[in-house]
């Protein structure tokens, strides 16, 4: 719907332009700063080195030079200081450069009380402060006030303030389209309206990074996104429901100053699932004026933890995906590895390591420096509450203070038999050095712990599994090899993981207080049992779609999983059931995959997806084309159909580096959480479809699509993919 004249108009034109102007001043100011200051810097940085600290470095060890090097570090700090504040100039410049582009978005008029003035309250990504009136011109979208724009209509309404809750009435909810500084229009916003502004917003071509979506957040979408009552806020969402914006406004939100305990970016830890979407959100925060936080993968915390090569995700997916009985086994084995039983069976592993290991004498100089009895009953010491690992660690510094004691003497007898062969003190000392070397690689048998032969021998010890596993469903053939040479499986990783976190207990380092979790459905109960080892200060938000889990079946009882294994105070679960993605046909058709589940459409029309053989696929490439679509994925289910098609079409893949946009090729795996303007999902034939557990996958690959979708296969479509096309009306084309 196209904004249209309002009455209003000359008045918002005429405040858009007080507002610019401002905008305008205060931008000048800026830079008039910023250059006095890199003036500033480069004067103090040339005179005061040439005048006073050259010739003093050259004699800084010179004791009467003391007060100058005292000087000298006040000179250093105060230039840093000027850098710093040079710094917080051009933030203040690029913060104000976008807001001179869309300065606000939204308006709401209050009133608080009969007897006094209504409020106008302007929302933008950013405030704005009058410092002559001393008011704000422009809330932040995050601002408690702002509240009342996302959750209301006309009429009464509230938000919740640090002071407790604040009632009012909504007189006015008004949304602008202001671009490049331009007043396009505005338009008094009811529901019809908002979601006809919405549908025309989603209508726009994908982009090769994820958008902030302030103006259009929903209701629902806000309640999550000001949590800040549950130390565990959980996410269940359909495809296209907005989860990951949820996850990243929610960030920023946690790091608005206007809360009573603010969060820094680095307090905060996002938990994406793979390098190609960490790429994908990268730049929200940025466009939202927050920085960037850090983010990693299950795979990289693994691998920090265990230094050792992890196995990632999408090798794991391309494994499952092998033909023969190795896949079937080896997804078994996921299944069972990634659950909380097995969390239960490591747990029983580490308080019976003590009793388990083997022990024997520890000989230095000719005499026992411990015995094997002594060793056992440090590592079996119940009145420590410090992990087996930590026990150790003690015993092993007590044992080199022994050594240390024994040394002066064991010397004088090696100087002695080296006289006696007829050689020097240097020969002494050689040997002994040898001999320490001996003595610490057999120390270290005994004080350190190795995760990965204490793993695999626990995987391998039927008579041990037994025993540990009373009471328990364990299955048949669990294994792990420690010497194979490649990366560790993602699954075995985070078992040792989790088991040395339980015998040596070293948390990540960091003031880590807000981990988010996306695509929460691809991680088991053991990978969050882990993270709350991890990360044992922090609160949770975690966000995920438990229908579009590609390596094992999930249901709505994994945020029960997830809420045990974390164990945090309080916990909520909200489910969102209305995509924004998909058009109404992709969506419906979609859906066919999955015939329990029920989703909500924004109601936004295009073209019915098709079933195309491969000799049209060249063809539907130039119609996306055509119609100007910027990103046109064709999606494989794994990475090795990718590469053959990539022989026979020359396109690009996505990866690590590539950007999504124009034409190219993706393994299924990769495209989980991202979306495309054009879905072209090739090979949908029985051998590549055939299996019930892949309604998920096609469930998947389809609602990537914003605008168009068509299926492909050379020859007979997978009977999935037919019945799906059968009961939404689609064609197929011969």
């Amino acid at each position: 719907m196209e904004p249209t004249i309002h009455p209003d108009h000359p008045a918002e034109q005429a405040h858009l332009t007080m507002i610019l102007a401002l905008i305008q001043q205060r931008l000048a100011n800026a830079q008039a700063d910023s250059e006095k200051q890199l003036a500033g810097l480069a004067d103090t940085r040339r005179d005061e080195f040439t005048e006073r600290q050259e010739p003093l470095l050259r004699n800084l060890w010179a004791a009467h030079r003391f007060e100058d090097l005292v000087h000298l570090s006040q000179e250093f700090q105060s230039a840093a200081e000027e850098e710093k504040d040079h710094e917080s100039t051009l933030r203040q410049i690029a913060g104000l450069k976008k807001l001179a582009r869309s300065p606000y978005f939204a308006r709401i008029d209050l009133r608080f009380d009969e007897e006094e003035p209504d409020e106008t309250v302007y929302i933008g990504r950013r405030s704005l402060w009058d410092d002559k009136k001393e008011n704000l011109l422009i809330h932040d979208w995050r601002a408690p006030m702002a509240s009342v724009f996302y959750r209301f209509g006309a009429g009464p309404a509230f938000y919740q303030a640090p002071m407790g809750k604040i009632s009012c009435d909504l007189l006015l909810k008004r949304q602008y389209e202001i671009q490049g500084g331009r007043l396009i229009g505005f338009f008094d916003a009811d529901t019809v309206i908002q979601d006809s502004f919405l549908r025309r917003l989603l209508a726009q071509n994908a982009s090769a990074q994820m958008k902030s979506i302030v103006e259009t957040i929903q209701k629902d979408q806000d309640v999550a996104i000001r949590d800040e009552n549950h130390d565990l806020l959980m996410v269940q969402g359909a495809a296209g429901s907005g989860k990951t914006s949820i996850a990243m406004h929610r960030a920023a939100y946690l790091m608005y100053e206007g809360l009573k305990n603010p969060l820094k970016a680095h307090n905060i830890l996002i938990l994406s699932p793979n390098t190609v979407f960490e790429k994908y959100i990268s730049g929200v925060l940025p466009e939202l004026g927050e920085s960037s936080v850090a983010t990693s993968t299950l795979e990289q915390l693994l691998e920090d933890a265990l230094g050792l090569p992890v196995q990632s995700r999408a090798e794991r997916w391309e494994a499952l995906c092998s033909p023969g009985p190795e896949a079937a086994r080896r997804r078994e084995a996921l299944t069972f590895k990634s659950s909380r039983v097995f969390a239960v069976l490591l747990d029983r592993y580490a308080a019976a390591l003590p009793r388990l290991l083997p022990y024997e004498d520890l000989c230095y100089a000719g005499k026992t420096l411990a015995s094997r009895q002594e060793i056992r009953s440090w590592a079996m010491d119940h009145s420590s509450a410090s992990p087996l690992g930590v026990r150790l660690h003690r015993l092993e510094m007590h044992l080199w203070e022994r050594v240390h004691a024994l040394r002066p003497a064991r010397f004088d007898q090696l100087r002695m038999a080296a006289f006696r062969l007829g050689r020097g003190e240097e020969y002494a000392r050689g040997c002994a050095i040898w001999e320490s070397g001996v003595l610490a690689r057999h120390m270290r048998r005994i004080t350190r712990l190795n995760l990965p032969r204490l793993y695999s021998a626990l995987l391998h010890d039927k008579a041990l599994l037994a025993r540990l596993g009373k009471g328990l469903d364990i299955p048949e053939g669990l294994s792990f090899d420690p010497v194979s040479g490649g990366p560790v499986p993602l699954e075995d990783a985070s078992a040792m993981a989790y088991l040395r976190m339980k015998l040596s207990f070293s948390p990540t380092p960091g003031d880590i207080r807000q981990v988010v979790v996306d695509e929460a459905q691809d991680y088991g109960p053991l990978d969050y049992a882990l993270l709350n080892q991890l990360f044992p200060k922090a609160r949770f938000t975690v966000v995920g779609d438990v229908h579009q889990s590609l390596e094992r079946e999930a249901g709505l009882s994994l945020y029960t999983q997830i809420s045990q294994a974390l164990n945090r105070p309080t916990a909520a679960l909200l489910e969102l059931n209305k995509s924004f993605r998909c058009t109404r046909e992709i969506l419906n058709f979609s859906l066919q995959f999955l015939p329990d589940v029920s989703i909500q459409s924004l109601n936004r029309s295009g073209a019915m997806p098709q079933l195309l053989p491969n000799s049209q696929l060249q063809e539907e490439i130039a119609a996306c084309q055509a119609q100007g679509y910027q990103s046109i994925a064709l999606i494989t289910k794994t990475r090795r159909d990718a590469e053959r098609w990539q022989q026979v079409l020359s396109l690009p893949m996505m990866g690590r580096n590539a950007a999504l946009g124009d034409v190219f090729l993706v393994p299924l795996s990769l495209s989980k959480g991202l979306e495309f303007d054009a879905v072209l999902l090739l090979d949908c034939d029985e051998k590549h479809y055939g299996a019930p557990e892949d309604r998920r996958l096609l469930y998947v690959a389809c609602t990537r699509a914003l605008h168009r979708l068509a299926l492909f296969a050379e020859g007979a479509f997978a009977p999935l993919v037919k019945a799906a096309a059968d009961l939404a009306g689609s064609a197929e084309k011969p």
